[in-house]
């Protein structure tokens, strides 16, 4: 037996609409984001560890502070 909501029937899922959905008045609603992020892949290509540009940064630095020191 299906239960009515605000005076109708759930559909039920059609194939092309995924179950895992929520349903409100027996229509799906778009994902929230937080379904999205979960979908995205993770991409990993030209990162680099954040040792080392904290390295770079620290290093650039220091050659700065030592030119002003020297003038």
């Amino acid at each position: 037996m299906d239960v009515v909501v605000n005076g109708t029937a759930p559909m039920s899922p059609s194939p092309s609409q995924p179950s895992h959905e929520p349903q409100v008045n027996g229509f799906h609603h778009d994902p929230t984001i937080e379904r999205l992020e979960q979908e995205l892949p993770m991409v990993f290509d030209g990162q680099i560890p954040l040792g080392d540009l904290v390295s770079r940064v620290v290093q650039s630095i220091y050659a700065e502070l030592v030119e002003h020191a020297d003038t």
